[in-house]
């Protein structure tokens, strides 16, 4: 296991103060009496008073070791220095009420300390079961008022003499993470700490280069060179054992040397000096490490250099990365080995690739676009793109962000700061290892959606992430975000001089899901007095070969100004007569209206700008309409999710949630080690969601299956139960409609007879009344959360594109979009499914899912929908522990 796996169990225990400073939250221990007496012992007077009411530093030994062995104290850890302190003990009063105090050591007041401690201790203890806290506080320490008000949660005071007794009512279990002002309050505090602490990655006041050779030709001399020509409006210091100066720049000898401590130390090393480089700048008091270099793990060095980072609160970008940039002209940051300097612009890059970071930046710099800060993350140790969407958030150069992500360090907080930077920017993502589809397939059907490049792409889907799938894709989107207004419906235009490349443009449409449709009367007759008898109207309009560029432009006018399309595509094929494309640019200057992209098909660069008279670009121009429409569905998917309601959690009183029902089932499995549960266990759980299955019978005997069948009624389904058997239809383990008890008999001998010693009975349940069949299932994962799948059931489970899927947890929009998305308007879904009974299980199942990690894989399928009901004919299971959880 590498040092990012080991790490990324731990990411919500690291987390940034408001100056951006890393501290490591976490329960304290016995062993961890000592700090806690020296953290309550170093406060001054005053502190103390606010405490503890009292100057006096009697008892706090007794207190402080009696604390750290309670279990019910959490510390912030400053490197190997206790910095601060939260306990939360119970209240006398009722079980769901606990008492809660905060020690923050002096010299950190101020920056965060407390409200971090604090929202840790929400988290634990909301999922402790506690309800309320109770707190006493002077009244003169406002500080610590203004504390708990930050949080967001809603506070009282009672005053008593000189002192407030405070209560704060803790959310709800499944209301933690949803829209409310405690999340909305901890995203802005995350979001402005890690704004915080990239700046002195990307606005250093000063760069130490550790590694830059005497000659060029190594990587860290490289960057010193890039660094140099960029004109770092920063200190510049070079760190050489030898040399007397390097590149012009005088050297120090070591690290311990250098003139001032560094914001930023650029190390291009051989691995195993990086540990010790990494202690002696953080004794220096360097702030950040840039980490070229590769090889870390193999060397054995990857976790005694993260140690130190750790140690000294610095931030650390790669190891194995490119480099960072930052154009502002009041910086002027190129630390990379890129083969050019990297062009200022409007667009924000990160990449885990450093290949695809110099790719990116070639295309932006034929598309005469830049970057306005790039960082290479490598293999991110801990600066993430999570950082990078919050310094895009708050960084008003940036105006398009563009994403490489291999790997998600903490899937849930990115859906959170992407949607935060994306109400501000379209936020853009090269699609990485899609081949992944092809990993290892789950148990269940609907577990065997659930690969990493499914989550990823439903991440992206409800963060308002646009996916692009090659490099090509990603400039033509970069362009049109750059360069046109969002467009606001799918209604597309086309103006072609051409009829066979109209055509071609419009089955690129319809490919990619936009709308051609026809224009209307009072569109056809303004176009019809401009063009000559020969031209086509009716959409896509085919001006003919003959018309000149100002009749063209004129043309591109009165679409742009039509009601019944939202954006319009130019396709244009220069002839011997005349270039109708010319008078474009200028037409786009002189009037308003509805978006354009265009296509150049004499143009040789894929993609280019269309510029005014004055050299200004107006929109994007392709050689290809296929690209030209890649392009324009990137505008139309940024117009919708700039209008898109992210609508309101899933409410628990619509949709209520039996937890300690719940938790019964699942811990009693839990304790047998975790595994698939039994008919009736299955039943239990969903019942707790207000989900019923088909009344469902086991017998563990052919005549006790025979006496089920006859207590039902009528004809029943029969369905094997033995061990290994979860796809009871695949191995003929099912049998429908069976009338009478020697019917009943001959099946329930049968099933003994196939599987042997694995029979451990059968199932019998009433048969369900036809309908459509759909799907509703879930597959766990501990990183990214739940993935809720729905889709067609029955034969039809196993067609990978019959299957759409949202992570938990999931909006009242999210649901309404899952069931958009879902085929309820043709075939038989068209006559038999409601679709709000659909949509009531899906939202059950989610808030479950949410609720209980542990619930692994979950397949209910088939799910026998009719226009009065949705009937759970089958349901499949499985449970595991998680790390960190109630039942883990």
């Amino acid at each position: 296991m590498s040092v990012l796996d080991r790490s990324a169990a731990t990411l919500d225990q690291r987390v940034l103060l408001a100056d951006g400073t890393p501290v490591d939250l976490r329960a304290l221990g016995p062993g961890d009496a000592p700090a806690l007496v020296r953290l309550h012992r170093e406060l001054p007077e005053r502190d103390r008073w606010l405490r503890f009411a009292t100057v006096s530093s009697h008892g706090i030994e007794e207190y402080a070791t009696a604390t750290a062995g309670s279990g019910q104290v959490w510390g912030a850890f400053l490197g190997a220095e206790l910095v601060g302190a939260v306990h939360v003990a119970p209240a006398p009063g009722p079980p769901e009420e606990a008492e809660v105090g905060v020690t923050v050591g002096h010299r950190v007041q101020a920056h965060g300390v407390g409200t971090a401690l604090l929202e840790r201790a929400v988290r634990e203890s909301v999922r402790r079961g506690i309800r309320r806290w109770t707190a006493e506080v002077l009244v003169e320490n406002g500080a610590m008022r203004r504390v708990f008000a930050d949080l967001g949660l809603p506070v009282t005071h009672e005053r008593e003499g000189p002192n407030l007794h405070v209560t704060i009512a803790l959310p709800d279990p499944d209301d933690l993470a949803a829209g409310t002002a405690f999340a909305a309050a901890a995203l802005a505090r995350t979001a402005h700490a890690a704004h915080a602490g990239l700046g002195p990655v990307l606005r250093p006041r000063s760069v130490a280069v550790v590694g830059a050779g005497r000659r060029p030709g190594s990587v860290g001399r490289a960057v010193l060179d890039r660094i140099d020509a960029a004109g770092l409006a920063g200190r510049v210091h070079v760190v050489h054992p030898q040399a007397a100066q390097i590149a012009g720049h005088p050297t120090v000898a070591s690290v311990d040397l250098l003139p001032e401590a560094p914001d930023l130390a650029v190390l291009a090393t051989r691995p195993a000096a990086l540990p010790e480089l990494a202690e002696a700048l953080g004794r220096r008091g360097a702030r950040s490490l840039l980490v070229i270099t590769s090889g870390l793990a193999a060397a054995g060095v990857d976790r005694a250099l993260l140690d130190a980072v750790h140690r000294h609160g610095m931030r650390l970008v790669g190891p194995n990365c490119l480099g960072v940039v930052d154009t502002d002209p009041h910086v002027r940051l190129d630390a990379t080995f890129a083969p050019g300097s990297a062009p200022a612009g409007p667009v924000g890059v990160v990449t885990q690739s450093g290949g695809v970071a110099i790719a990116v930046l070639e295309a932006l710099r034929g598309l005469d676009l830049g970057v306005s800060s790039l960082v290479s993350i490598g293999d991110r140790y801990d600066v993430s793109s999570n950082d990078l969407l919050a310094w895009w958030s708050e960084d008003t150069a940036t105006r398009v962000a563009v994403l490489h992500v291999e790997s998600f360090g903490n899937p849930r907080a990115f859906a959170r700061l992407a949607r935060r930077v994306g109400a501000r920017i379209p936020v853009l993502a090269v699609r990485a290892a899609s081949s992944s589809v092809g990993a290892r397939a789950a148990a269940s059907h609907t577990a065997a959606s659930a690969t990493p490049a499914v989550r990823r792409d439903a991440l992206y889907r409800q963060a308002g992430v646009q996916p692009v799938d090659d490099l090509g894709e990603l400039a033509g989107a970069l362009a049109a975000l750059c360069w046109s207004a969002p467009v606001t419906g799918d209604r597309v235009a086309i103006l072609g001089n051409a009829g066979g490349t109209n055509v071609l443009a419009a089955d690129a449409c319809v490919a990619a899901g936009l709308a051609v449709p026809p224009l209307s009367p009072a569109t056809r007759e303004r176009l019809d007095a401009l063009l000559p008898t020969t031209a086509a109207t009716a959409g896509p309009v085919d001006t003919t070969a003959t018309v000149d560029a100002e009749t063209f432009a004129a043309c591109l006018a009165v679409l742009r100004a039509a009601d019944e399309v939202d954006a319009v595509l130019t396709v244009v094929c220069p002839t011997a007569l005349n270039d109708p494309g010319t008078g474009l640019g200028g037409a786009l200057a002189a009037g308003d209206g509805h978006p354009v992209v265009a296509v150049a098909l004499d143009q040789r660069r894929r993609v280019t700008a269309l510029t005014d008279p004055g050299g200004t670009p107006r929109a994007a121009s392709f050689a290809e309409p296929a690209d030209a429409v890649r392009a324009l569905a990137h505008l139309v998917r940024r117009g919708a999710d700039t209008a898109r309601d992210p609508g309101r959690p899933l409410a628990a009183a619509e949709y209520p949630v039996d937890v300690a029902a719940a938790r019964a089932v699942v811990g009693a499995v839990l304790d047998r080690g975790g595994d698939w549960l039994d008919p009736g266990e299955c039943a239990a759980l969903l019942a707790a969601a207000g989900l019923e299955l088909l009344p469902t019978r086991v017998a563990g005997t052919v005549e006790d299956a025979v006496v089920a069948a006859r207590e039902v009624g009528g004809p029943v389904a029969l369905k094997v139960v033995a061990d290994g058997v979860l796809h009871k239809s695949e191995r003929d383990g099912v049998a429908l409609s069976v009338a009478g008890d020697d019917a009943v008999r001959r099946v329930v001998q049968g099933f003994a007879a196939r599987f042997g010693d694995g029979w451990r009975g059968a199932v019998v349940q009433p048969m369900a009344p036809a309908g459509a069949e759909m799907l509703v299932g879930v597959a766990g994962d501990p990183d990214f959360g739940a993935l809720v799948t729905a889709g067609v059931g029955g034969t039809g489970t196993d067609v990978a594109d019959r299957r759409w899927h949202r992570l938990v947890p999931m909006s009242t929009t999210d649901l309404t979009e899952l069931l958009d998305d879902l085929p309820l308007d043709r075939g038989i879904a068209a006559r038999l499914v409601d679709r709000d009974r659909l949509g009531d299980v899906v939202a059950r199942v989610a808030r479950l899912a949410e609720l209980l990690p542990q619930v692994a894989e979950m397949d209910l399928n088939p799910v026998v929908c009719t226009p009065d009901a949705c009937r759970l004919v089958d349901a499949r299971i499985r449970v595991a522990p998680v790390a960190g959880s109630r039942n883990a």
